[in-house]
């Protein structure tokens, strides 16, 4: 097998530093859980403190606005930074979403820049971004809260511009999804990343906030090189902007250029989610598949197998299959980084209620199918995807 090409660019879309960092930390209430689950406050009454718990989630949009910033230097306009905010949001929003929070959420923002390359305009441009996508939001019957902020000036450390959220909301316990109740011969669903859903406003490459310094550096041109400072002074340049594509570049396949592909706004499922918990469907559980990509389910459940034996049932985009061949990066490595056309996968146990998700889905325009299901393994867990050739994947 090929050395995983994230190896090579000082990143690991496995994280194995970071989960045994915190391998002895506090799981929450519920350890099984897409993300983490506290308690709410002591202060509250008894009875409030039984029935509620609260979620406070962290992310953000990584090296994705160092494109923008490329693209902005290279007289393309600010538009692309405008954009970002709607990244950090969504994957705080949409992990929330997978335990059962699609509403009410408070978002807290964080920026940044430093301020000799990311101006007053840009930072403004940034800045109305957030209100942007909370208008977007609003207008489908989602609440998201501008909880306030900070802008911080911190050219000593960063070099262009970094984009975060803090996202806080509470469920009442008797709502929350928890993938501990995954089980055998359960179907699992996928939602499709690409395309044009109802509430875009043009074709989505796919590719959303994960495995973009993979991506970035497999597509884009060494031209580009110039730009020192959205390079990693630690890794070697001939590693660095490697690909044959300049900005504007058309990315065949699609509508898009190889710029408007990479910085494709994060789509949210929060619609497709919020209109399935209006349903009453009984999940079992939901993934996200960010970080890990089409393995992410694999941390999730005791002892499962996730069978995704029909995930080419939702074509692989465009963007993925550009970044394989410019790279030469193996099925293995691309379905563990990227989420390879399948931004969220929803477990269910019967054949009619994953029915109901998909008809939901295609509501919204965005193509959805069965494509695969779980059973029961004797140690650990397993991935295994079966899309031209088999790959498996497994944790103990």
């Amino acid at each position: 097998m090929s050395k995983d090409p994230y190896s090579n660019l000082g990143v690991s879309s496995k994280k194995e530093g970071v989960h045994k960092a915190i391998k002895n930390l506090s799981k929450g209430l519920y350890p099984g859980a897409f993300c983490q689950i506290v308690p709410v406050a002591n202060s509250f009454p008894e009875e409030i403190r039984e029935k509620y718990a609260q979620i406070i989630h962290s992310d953000g949009v990584g090296t994705k606005s160092n494109v923008a910033y490329i693209a902005y230097k290279e007289g393309l306009g600010t538009r692309f930074l405008r954009s970002l905010p709607q990244d950090a949001v969504v994957m705080n929003t949409d992990d929330m979403a997978c335990v059962g929070i699609t509403d009410d959420i408070y978002i807290s923002n964080h920026i940044a820049r430093n301020a000799n390359r990311i101006d007053d305009e840009c930072l403004s441009e940034i800045i109305g971004g957030y209100s942007d996508f909370f208008k977007k939001m609003e207008n489908l019957g989602i609440s998201l809260y501008n909880a306030g902020g900070e802008t911080a000036d911190v050219g000593s450390y960063t070099t262009t511009v970094g984009i975060d959220v803090t996202a806080c909301a509470t469920i009442p316990k008797e709502d929350i999804i928890d993938c501990n109740n995954i089980k055998p011969n359960e179907y699992i669903v996928g939602l499709a990343s690409s395309g044009k859903s109802t509430y875009e406003d043009k074709e989505n490459s796919g590719i959303r906030s994960n495995g973009l310094t993979l991506a970035i550096n497999a597509l884009l041109h060494p031209d580009y090189r110039k730009y020192k400072e959205v390079m990693d002074q630690t890794v070697e340049e001939e590693n660095l902007f490697t690909g044959k594509y300049h900005l504007e570049d058309k990315l065949e396949g699609t509508s898009l250029s190889i710029v408007e592909a990479i910085l494709s706004p994060t789509r949210t499922f929060l619609p497709v989610l919020q209109k399935i918990k209006e349903k009453h469907i009984n999940i079992s559980g939901i993934i996200h598949c960010s970080g890990g990509g089409l393995t992410k389910s694999i941390n999730f459940g005791k002892n499962i197998a996730y069978i995704k034996d029909n995930a080419n049932k939702i074509k692989i985009p465009p963007i993925f299959k550009a970044i394989k061949e410019t790279k030469n990066i193996s099925d293995y490595y691309m379905y563990q980084t990227f989420n390879m056309g399948i931004g969220m996968e929803i477990v269910v146990e019967t054949e009619e209620d994953a029915k109901k998700i998909i008809e939901i889905a295609n509501g919204f325009n965005i193509e959805s199918a069965i494509i695969g299901h779980t059973e029961e393994t004797s140690f650990g867990n397993r991935v295994e995807i079966n899309n031209e050739k088999e790959l498996v994947y497994t944790k103990n």
